[in-house]
């Protein structure tokens, strides 16, 4: 994507980014692309694309933190239940 930063152009490419969010994380994307806007306008869709592609990669990483604690708490549970049943 190049050309000029416009705000309609903007929304089109986020709408395409965010297509694999869920909505909680939309709304955190959405938080977080205004706090960089408001910080400093950027002057091309490159210089947006490259900073919102590192907003999503951070969501991203981590949702795969969230699944993978999730996966060993429970294991951990059932571990428990499992020496529970042996009593």
């Amino acid at each position: 994507m190049t050309g000029k930063y416009t705000e309609k152009s903007d929304s089109k490419m986020d709408r395409y980014l965010t297509r694999k969010l869920n909505r909680d994380e939309k709304e955190e994307f959405e938080k977080k692309d205004k706090a960089h806007g408001k910080k400093k306008k950027p002057k091309t869709l490159q210089e947006d694309l490259i900073k919102d592609k590192g907003i999503i990669k951070g969501i991203m990483k981590e949702r795969a933190h969230e699944k993978k604690e999730g996966k060993k708490g429970e294991k951990a549970e059932d571990k428990r239940e499992a020496k529970a049943k042996k009593k």
